[in-house]
């Protein structure tokens, strides 16, 4: 991932233009080759990315109060016409979080906290955005075959003496010729964990913690030893915490 489309719209010339050049910069020194736009309308931001050529934007930043249109407003919209940006909300208006989750947002930035959000804002998305694009490498165990996995895409990995089974999102078993710490060691930067001698997780596809177990989404339940129980809980509300995707009381 080294080129990014995104656009900026705030109503607020100043305000838009500041938010524009610290996104320029934030992607610049992270080696990204960002192309950005800016628009003082929701409606020029509307007419804008359902008619360009080759598609929308790959991340727009939107102001949620506007004229014409709130900016949840544009980002239902956006999305009723097949936009599939990724929206992040830049704004003062934090009783809003909630009606911004039909848009299913990939953050939200408060305007009053704006350098440090924005920071963890795009950090997270490009995290996301590295997961979703790298691949695992692999040889079968059995005939040796070379497999190109999807990392986003593996849900756990399961350590059976000399067999090493990546599990994925369609229930596909790998048996691959590697170590359970070879792998650990490959995926943790993906948010895929230990959590017993046996078993990798991957945090995206975790429905539940309980003291000996892990609740996956798809139903599947998976070994947690209860020496790891209170550090993986801990890094679970880490990793929903800068991913954004749920609110919640501990």
């Amino acid at each position: 991932m080294t080129n990014i489309s995104f656009a900026v719209c705030d109503d607020d010339k100043i305000t838009c233009d500041a938010i524009f050049r610290c996104i320029s910069t934030i992607f610049s020194k992270c080696g990204i080759n960002a192309s950005g736009s800016k628009f003082y309308s929701p409606s020029a931001l509307y007419y804008h990315a359902v008619n360009r050529s080759g598609g929308g934007f790959d991340i727009v930043f939107l102001d949620i109060d506007m004229p014409q249109y709130s900016g949840i407003d544009l980002g239902k919209a956006l999305r009723h016409n097949g936009a599939e940006s990724d929206i992040i909300f830049v704004s003062n208006r934090e009783d809003k979080v909630f009606e911004t989750f039909s848009v299913n947002p990939s953050g939200f930035v408060r305007k009053k906290n704006f350098s440090s959000d924005l920071r963890t804002a795009l950090k997270s998305y490009l995290s996301k955005k590295l997961s979703e694009e790298s691949y695992l490498v692999v040889q079968t165990n059995n005939n040796s075959t070379t497999l190109k996995l999807p990392v986003s895409k593996i849900v756990y990995v399961e350590g059976m003496r000399d067999h090493q089974y990546i599990v994925m999102e369609d229930g596909e078993r790998v048996d691959v010729r590697m170590t359970l710490g070879e792998l650990e060691e490959k995926l943790v930067q993906f948010d895929i964990v230990r959590t017993h001698k046996s078993f990798l997780v991957n945090l995206k596809y975790v429905r539940r913690i309980d003291v000996s177990e892990i609740v996956l989404s798809n139903d599947q339940m998976v070994l947690l030893s209860r020496s790891k129980s209170r550090e993986i809980k801990d890094i679970y509300l880490k990793y929903l915490r800068k991913v954004g995707s749920v609110m919640f009381t501990e």
